[in-house]
């Protein structure tokens, strides 16, 4: 059972908007919970959903746990942690979710294990990296957060930012405004296409490394497509050191591309978060 204290900025909505307009919530979750005897408000089960709400009522809402990964030991570096979300320091080379049900030694796997005694919690990836970049990634626990921070994601309020070490020199910001979409040569690569997907990365260059020829670059994406800032990286002309795939050079042993910031607004808490975490000692030329 979750629960969820009606904070100020709530009051005067009803159940309805709270789970529609707040949470995000689809329309058939909501009727499962409106037909359900365990949620409970203040202790009332099936309330009603079009009475106002006072800051400070308790809502009880029930969650099964779905079993989205299978549960696997395997470390875990734990950035933040409350009811609703979780928010994880991902190792390069790992997986951040199965892409096959019976698929183990991802992240995923690992946060189920840490949430296997937890009968409210399952991880279920909001966002994911790349196998090769480390970094954050925001996991909710539940359909509910799921259903908000998703929401978010889609409508560009979870921002996150990342640094990469890339071929050549790149001397000045610049705004790469480029779609990307499958490269029908090769299954598992993208490619910029006019008929792709739009997508937008902003780069700023942070140093440049004279004697490796490398440059040090922060971006941020306003999109999030695949293999996004890879892609376009390499479209003008300055791939990621270790990125065989896009054209880097092999002077390191995986893609030098790590995630390092993730800002957010929690809706469950009504207030903005931000978390920071430097590259691993594996983000360097080999």
């Amino acid at each position: 059972m979750l629960t969820i204290e009606i904070l100020p900025a709530w009051q005067h909505l009803t159940l309805t908007e709270l789970f529609r307009d707040t949470f995000h919530l689809g329309k058939k979750r909501r009727h499962e919970l409106k037909m359900s005897e365990e949620l409970t408000l203040d202790g009332k089960s099936q309330p009603n959903w079009d009475e106002k709400l006072s800051a400070g009522m308790r809502l009880e809402v029930p969650f099964q746990d779905e079993n989205i990964a299978l549960a696997e030991k395997g470390p875990l570096d734990i950035v933040y942690e409350d009811a609703f979300i979780l928010v994880l320091n991902k190792s390069a080379g790992v997986k951040t979710h199965p892409n096959k049900p019976n698929e183990t030694g991802t992240l995923a796997n690992s946060a189920a294990f840490y949430l296997k005694n937890d009968p409210n919690s399952s991880p279920y990836a909001v966002h994911r990296l790349d196998q090769e970049t480390s970094g954050l990634v925001l996991f909710a626990k539940n359909p509910l957060s799921l259903a908000a921070f998703s929401w978010l994601l889609e409508n560009r309020d979870i921002h996150r930012r990342y640094v990469a070490l890339a071929g050549g020199r790149i001397k000045q910001p610049l705004t790469i405004n480029k779609p990307i979409g499958t490269d029908r040569h090769h299954p598992n690569k993208q490619r910029v296409s006019e008929g792709g997907k739009s997508a937008i990365t902003h780069v700023t260059p942070l140093k440049w490394h004279q004697n490796e020829n490398t440059s040090l670059v922060e971006l941020t994406l306003e999109t999030g497509r695949t293999h996004q800032i890879r892609v376009h990286l390499s479209s003008i002309g300055h791939p990621i050191v270790g990125d065989r795939l896009y054209g880097g050079i092999s002077r390191a042993k995986r893609t030098l591309l790590h995630a390092k910031e993730l800002e957010l607004f929690h809706p469950f808490f009504d207030k903005k978060m931000h978390f920071h975490v430097e590259p691993p000692k594996d983000f360097r030329l080999s």
